[in-house]
């Protein structure tokens, strides 16, 4: 009888220790397209060597847990510490380049979200509320409507925004009024962004922000200074025109070259 039992265990750990093989070999055959992607990935962003070992742990993690993991939006699947590191090194180099508040520029890498979309794709609408995008990959056109068509026009009237540029600065215009009665309103996009490929960014929303703010004092102050350097230049150029309204401009930012207008 305890021959049987001792056999019997030992068939229990034998077929255990053949199903931790058999899913740390279906794992490992995930892992081959991810960690391609993850590669290229890398390669396509800069990132630091270091980085791939966390992502590994975090994707292994995660189809350990037989959770799904969408190939080309890993960055999804990861901690939110990783994440932020990811971002800031991503971005504070290129926010950097407008001689932004040090501290300000790393709360705003901390509120930015991943945004994906496919070619052909709007990613906002006229009327629809503005947000702040920082491109990585791919390409996007930005127009006016004529006559309330949804027509691209000519492409003097387009606007076309790659990979390392930045549209919808005006949010922080907005971000910067401190009344409290203007924040009850979301400013709202007078301009269509369509795809023109596959397109990936990280987004500053307006939700965000206000939160950002409300949060951090020096923010406002900062954002202030900041918004004075970008759009002064602009100011100065139409002071015999009105106003414009949000996104009434470019509608894209220079601010990523070498001689874009600085902060005072």
């Amino acid at each position: 009888m305890a021959i049987e039992r001792a056999a019997k265990k030992a068939e229990m750990e034998a077929e255990k220790v053949a199903e931790k093989k058999k899913m740390e070999e279906e794992i490992r055959i995930k892992m081959i397209p991810i960690i391609l992607e993850l590669e290229s990935w890398m390669a396509r962003d800069h990132l630091p060597d270091n980085v791939k070992e966390w992502i590994i742990n975090c994707i292994q993690h995660r189809l350990e847990q037989n959770k799904d993991v969408d190939i080309e939006k890993q960055i999804l699947h990861i901690s939110k510490d990783l994440r932020t590191e990811i971002k800031r090194h991503i971005y504070l180099p290129l926010l950097k380049k407008i001689q932004g508040d040090q501290n300000l520029l790393e709360w705003i890498c901390e509120s930015l979200k991943p945004k994906y979309y496919n070619e052909d794709i709007y990613i906002i609408q006229v009327g629809e509320p503005l947000m702040m995008l920082f491109f990585t990959q791919g390409s996007v056109c930005c127009f006016k409507t004529s006559n309330g068509e949804n027509s691209m026009g000519t492409d003097s009237d387009a606007q076309y925004i790659e990979k390392g540029e930045i549209w919808g600065e005006e949010l922080l215009e907005w971000g910067c009024n401190c009344s409290s009665a203007h924040k009850k309103w979301v400013p709202i996009s007078t301009k269509i962004l369509k795809t023109t490929s596959k397109v990936e960014a990280f987004a500053l929303m307006a939700n965000d922000l206000k939160t950002l703010l409300s949060m951090h004092t020096r923010a406002t102050e900062a954002t202030k200074v900041f918004v004075k350097g970008v759009f002064q230049p602009y100011r100065k150029e139409n002071k015999n025109e009105k106003s414009p309204k949000m996104s009434d401009h470019s509608g894209t930012s220079s601010l990523l070259k070498d001689d874009a207008p600085k902060s005072c």
